[in-house]
């Protein structure tokens, strides 16, 4: 029985190195997989036969060689970069988590290819949803549990303009119109400057406002006072005539007596020696919008200094917030320029761009200029994700022994991060397979040896009677 078994046992060679090579070969043929994980084939010898007892013991003979454990090697591959702004990479730990929509099963993947389908879904080469947090827009934190990544129907909704600032240079130098002038938004000889601003309604409609200008004189500290006023086109505002600019508000203007200023008006701005504003008097103004909620403006000169008992700092900034008066609108002598003028509030705008941090946080850029965060990828991880089962096209499942998988935020508990604009390559050492090739295919040719050595002794054994 011996020689017999001695076939057995080269057999059990040839199956285990053919394994050996379907498994190197693998490896090879997936050497540009994203995310694949090489595997490594271990042997175990098979359970051996006892042909006899002596003084030292047992004398057993071996049965032959099979697989003992196919191997997953999790060692992170390179990361490529590449240009998809929804391609990701998992720098640590970590899977993407992927719902089919067909079976609601999901599966993990370390591919991050990632793309948009027709109904704005991020989704795999199968089609399979990636996996994430709803980001809450007040907060600006993820809430809930995992859901779809879909990026369908999303829109920026108009915001009203509620702050407008302007860096102004008025010219000191301008003469103070005569005492009695009234101001007329639609003629020029009652003022001295313009500076216009666009702002917008609750329904994202703009609308060009006009801040004018006139200086008023001197006060009895030598400070120049200049009045403002607020005006739009009458088309913009309720009861008003097309064409025809309408004064915003109802201001008092600033009383001069003798060449003096000897009263600040409700809508004023008084400079100091030195260029600087020292005093603010700007109230918000509310503008009741033709076909659109009422929007009330905040009006925002710069910080004011404050100088002295007349102009106390205390009261001497609108919004409450004093400074050297010289970090937006100021008088100096020259021409007059409007060097800058900053508001909020925006259009309504649609989804156009979308872009991924590290954190795995996806922003949604807006058609209206707006940026938003809006999910953050969902990754997986498991007591043991060595086990996995792999159905292909790069995805995994849960098994038995890979245990139950944990879903937590990258970075969070142990995860990795998240590399965009980025692939993870497969982890395969091509140099290493072509090694374990050769030692598999010598393997298999001695195992094919020891059965054409025992062919030849049984042939022998034939011949002893003829």
């Amino acid at each position: 029985m011996g020689i017999y078994n001695a076939l057995f046992a080269g057999a059990s060679g040839l199956t285990s190195f053919g394994e050996a090579v379907r498994v190197v070969g693998d490896n090879i043929a997936n050497v540009n997989s994203i995310g694949f994980k090489s595997q490594s084939v271990t042997f175990t010898d098979v359970l051996a036969q006892t042909i006899g007892v002596s003084s030292t013991g047992s004398q057993q003979v071996g049965n032959g060689v099979k697989i003992g454990t196919i191997t997953r090697n999790q060692i992170q591959g390179s990361i490529q970069n590449t240009s998809s702004a929804t391609d990701m990479a998992i720098n640590g730990n970590g899977l993407f988590a992927l719902r089919d929509p067909a079976t609601n099963q999901t599966s993990y993947s370390r591919a991050g290819s990632f793309q948009l389908d027709k109904n704005f879904n991020l989704i795999d080469g199968g089609g399979n949803i990636v996996q994430g947090y709803a980001i809450d827009s007040l907060s600006g934190k993820a809430i809930g549990s995992a859901t779809d990544l879909s990026f369908g129907n999303l829109a920026a909704q108009a915001k009203s303009t509620a702050n407008v600032t302007s860096a102004l240079t008025l010219d000191s130098t301008a003469p103070a119109l005569p005492v009695g002038t009234i101001f007329n938004p639609a003629d020029p000889a009652t003022f001295h400057f313009k500076s216009d601003v666009t702002v917008f309604d609750a329904l994202g409609a703009t609308h060009v406002v006009s801040q004018q200008f006139t200086r008023m004189g001197q006060d009895a500290a030598g400070n120049n006072v200049w009045d403002y006023h607020t005006s739009v086109d009458g088309a913009d505002l309720v009861g008003g005539t097309a064409g025809t600019p309408t004064e915003v508000g109802t201001p008092t203007a600033s009383t001069v007596a003798g060449g003096i200023v000897t009263a600040i008006g409700t809508q004023s701005l008084v400079f100091g020696p030195a260029g600087e504003l020292v005093q603010e008097n700007a109230p918000p103004a509310t503008f009741n919008w033709t076909g659109a909620a009422a929007s009330t403006i905040t009006l925002n000169f710069g910080n004011a200094s404050g100088q002295g008992a007349l102009y106390p700092v205390a009261t001497a900034d609108a919004q409450g917030i004093t400074g050297t008066g010289l970090d937006a609108t100021v008088q100096m002598a020259g021409a007059f320029a409007t060097r800058q003028v900053t508001k909020d509030g925006y259009a309504a705008g649609f989804l156009d761009t979308l872009n991924t941090d590290s954190s795995g946080t996806v922003f949604g850029s807006f058609t209206n200029g707006q940026r938003r965060a809006l999910f953050q990828v969902a990754l997986a991880k498991f007591p043991n994700d060595a086990v996995l089962n792999h159905v292909g096209g790069n995805l995994m499942q849960e098994t038995i022994q890979s245990g139950t998988p944990v879903l937590e935020k990258p970075g969070n508990g142990g995860m990795g991060t998240i590399t965009p604009y980025g692939l993870e390559q497969s982890n395969v050492d091509l140099a290493a397979e072509f090694v374990k090739l050769i030692v598999v295919q010598r393997g298999y040719e001695a195992n094919s040896k020891t059965i054409l050595t025992t062919d030849q002794m049984l042939s022998s054994l034939m011949q002893l009677k003829r």
